[in-house]
């Protein structure tokens, strides 16, 4: 697998510093051009579009759980972005998987750690029933 490069500067186009080729860029899904509005590169999307659709939170370009803008991760997850789904299973939990990176089913298959707060601490969470002894109160 080759090795990826870091983006180069900001991920929008500044409409005051476009020119050239980059001035004909617009946005796709309602066609402003790139020197009326910042344009997100990778996308295509203009600012006010990108805003629309965080807060529609549709499942074909927005995340459904978070509102993230990413249509290519929102594709291959069924609505959701790669932070949104388990890393395991990759069943989508969008709560859950924000603060443990697991869903609960496979977060509890492996038992390390602490349902509530997620400190790894296997062998309270086996003495306390998925709790560490903070939590639980000890």
């Amino acid at each position: 697998m080759a090795k990826q490069k870091k983006r180069k500067g900001s991920k929008w186009l500044d409409p005051n510093k476009v020119s050239g080729r980059k001035a004909e860029r617009y946005c796709q899904r309602c066609g402003t051009l790139a020197t009326e509005v910042r344009i997100l590169k990778h996308e295509n999307l203009c600012e006010n579009c990108v805003e629309e659709l965080k807060k529609k939170k549709d499942g074909v370009y927005s995340c459904k759980g978070c509102g993230k803008v990413a249509p290519k991760q929102v594709q291959e997850n069924k609505g959701y972005c790669k932070g949104c789904t388990c890393k395991a299973c990759g069943r989508p939990d969008p709560k859950f998987v924000k603060k443990h990176s697991f869903c609960e089913s496979c977060f509890e298959l492996i038992g390390t750690d602490c349902r509530r707060c997620g400190k790894e601490a296997q062998a309270q969470v086996k003495r306390n029933d998925g709790l560490c002894d903070e939590c639980a109160g000890r």
